[in-house]
Order: structure tokens, then sequence, then C-alpha cells
């Protein structure tokens, strides 16, 4: 039996520039046990469609496919593409939500998206190339979510809000439970895209060398979450400080008291740990390394150099294309500038032969 699909939905639209400009709409199919995304082109849905039109001539879907724009191009322009995702939006949870099942019942159905059958789902050949690429992304965004609520139950447990800081804690060990599964479908399918369906890769080995890479990196950056998800909070808790003796890892062996402090005040906590030079001022703690070990003080800073660095190419990126569009500028204005020497050289032979007509005119007068 296939999955019981409980909903559909068409949630957002990318713009494409491999291998040419194109436009794909992610899927969110919703099944009873598991929830994933496909990736699909508008010429995808079409030909769809026009399976489901073939197979039952009068009985079509009940909503119809959103029409071509014949006459203006849909890639670039941000509401045609609102526009289509509703309309496509609507096509699919119209056939999802219809009485009659005619539809669901097909191969087409499940094919379009890609709903396992009875047989176990082998995950070195569920994926191409580009669907690798999307579900890779998918798991860098389930890392940033992760790594968000960590950061959100530090605050939580700063405010001595301890059920808000336990539920941030559940829901980051649930999607960490799912990343691993889905990571280790990816190094599945990376395999099987590199060996290919009769043996042949169906990657360059520097492509294959690069995605190794970038999922090694996340599968570390997945052990230090779950490093920093389930290290035990209960020691930086004020109700716990006389429960439980020092360990190497507590807040307390970190944190030591001044003794400066207004007598009836409590003394801000100052950690022993140097994030820089510390004969010129002594450390501070911040929102984001409070709570964390040093070890996830580390994962920390990894992760934040990373971003910088993220950041660094995506400016890089940004100012080679400014500069391809400066050159394209410059290349425009030199036949502009052409183009006016041109006209100045006819407008001066037409000067010349309009004296040589008017002395004619003369002449005969």
């Amino acid at each position: 039996m296939s999955e019981n699909i409980q909903a559909i939905y068409v949630r957002n639209a990318e713009n494409r520039n491999k291998p040419n400009p194109h436009t794909v709409y992610r899927i969110e199919i919703h099944a009873a046990v598991r929830t994933w995304s496909i990736w699909k082109r508008y010429s995808e849905f079409e030909k769809f469609h026009n399976q489901l039109v073939a197979q039952f001539p009068k009985h079509p879907p009940p909503n119809a496919l959103p029409a071509k724009h014949w006459f203006t191009k849909t890639y670039g322009n941000v509401d045609l593409i609102e526009d289509r995702r509703r309309g496509l939006d609507a096509y699919l949870r119209g056939i999802m939500s219809s009485r009659d099942d005619r539809w669901r019942q097909t191969d087409t159905w499940r094919e379009f998206l890609s709903i396992p059958t009875g047989r176990p789902l082998d995950a070195s050949s569920m994926y191409t190339s580009e669907s690798w690429l999307d579900e890779f992304r998918e798991m860098q965004t389930s890392a940033r979510e992760i790594r968000s609520l960590v950061n959100k139950r530090e605050t939580h447990i700063a405010r001595n809000e301890i059920s808000a800081s336990h539920n941030c804690t559940m829901q980051a060990k649930k999607l960490l439970t799912t990343m691993s599964s889905r990571l280790s479908d990816l190094d599945s399918g990376l395999i099987g895209l590199a060996n290919g369906s009769m043996g042949e890769s169906l990657m360059t080995e520097g492509e294959l060398r690069r995605r190794q890479d970038m999922l090694a990196g996340l599968k570390d950056e997945r052990d230090g979450l779950a490093r920093l998800v389930s290290a035990a909070r209960a020691d930086i808790m004020p109700s716990d400080t006389t429960k439980q003796p020092a360990k190497a890892g507590d807040r307390r062996a970190l944190l030591k008291t001044s003794n400066n402090s207004p007598p009836g005040h409590s003394a801000a906590p100052v950690s022993n740990r140097v994030f820089g030079n510390a004969n010129r001022q002594p450390p501070r703690e911040t929102e984001q390394t409070r709570g964390v070990d040093n070890e996830g003080l580390l994962k920390l800073q990894q992760q934040m150099m990373d971003d910088q660095d993220s950041q660094v190419e995506q400016f890089s990126s940004i100012l080679s294309r400014q500069r391809q569009v400066s050159f394209a500028i410059g290349q425009e204005l030199e036949n502009q500038n052409q183009l006016l020497e041109e006209l100045d050289a006819d407008v001066d032979r037409t000067q010349v032969k309009l004296k040589f007509a008017n002395k004619k005119l003369s002449k005969i007068k």
C-alpha cells in the first residue's frame, strides 16, 4: 500500500539558472507518518495534467491548470509567479479534496508526487542531482532552526522559564532525529548519484568531492548541535546549586563571584573563559554564550565564522555580477557612441548635399 496523503500545498517558488533560466515550485506533501517536499516546473504540471486528461477524457480534474502567459515571461516576474503558484496550489488541492478519487488512484498521481509504494524505498535511487541539492538546503534550514531553538532555550533558562525551555529542548530533539534520518538518506543518495543505475557516474569527480565535503560539514554541525541539545542545563538553575557537586562542565566551575559587590546585592557572575586579551578588560558573557560549555562555544564560534564566510561569498558573487553588468554597460556605451558617430557622418553628408541642391535651385531661379 502507498502512503496515505492527508494534505498538499504549493508553498513557494524559486528561480533557477541551470541548465537554463526557469522557475520551480515547491510542493509540500503531508502523509500519515511523514512529510516531504518536491520541486516541479510548470511544464511538469502541464505534462501531468495532460496525462490525467488522456486517462479520463470525460472527467478532467476539478480545477483548471493555470493558463500559460503567451506574451509575457513568467520568469523573474514576481506577480505572475505568485499568481501561478496560487493556481497550482488550488489545482492540486482540488484533486486532493474531491470525493471522486479516480485521479488519486493512478500511477501518474503517485509518480508525480513521489509517493512511495509498498516496496521499501531505496534512498540510493530516490534523488536526482537537483533534488539532492534541494534536500541538502532543507537540512541546512533545519540546522538553523535547531540552533535557534537552543538559543531560545538559554534565554528561557536565564528567565527561569522551565516549561518553555523544556519545550524548546523537545522540539530541537525532534528536529535532530528527523535530520539524522534524512542525512543518512542523503548519504545513500549521493552514492547512488555517483555510481549511476548502470555503474556509470552521473556527476564529475570534482562535483562528487564537493558534495561529500558539504555533507561532511553538515554532519559535523549536526553532531555539534546534538551535544548542545543534550547538554545538562540543570546546573545553571539557582535552585539546584546546593544539590549537586561541581563538575568540570558545570557553569559553577566556569563562573566565579566577585567580592566587590555592594552589601545586599548578589554579584554578577564573571566567566573564567577568555574571549580575547584578558589583560585589557574582564571577559564578558553574552546571551548566545551564556549556558554553553567550552565545546559548544567553539562550535558557536565556528558557525559564526562559517556564516561570515557565506556572507563574504555572497558579496563576492554580487560584486562579480555588478562587474559583468558594468562591462555590459560599457560595451553598450561604445556601441551607442559608434552609432552617434555614424549618425554625425550621415548628417554631414546630408548637409553637403543640401548645400549643393540649394546652389542648383538658386541658378534655376
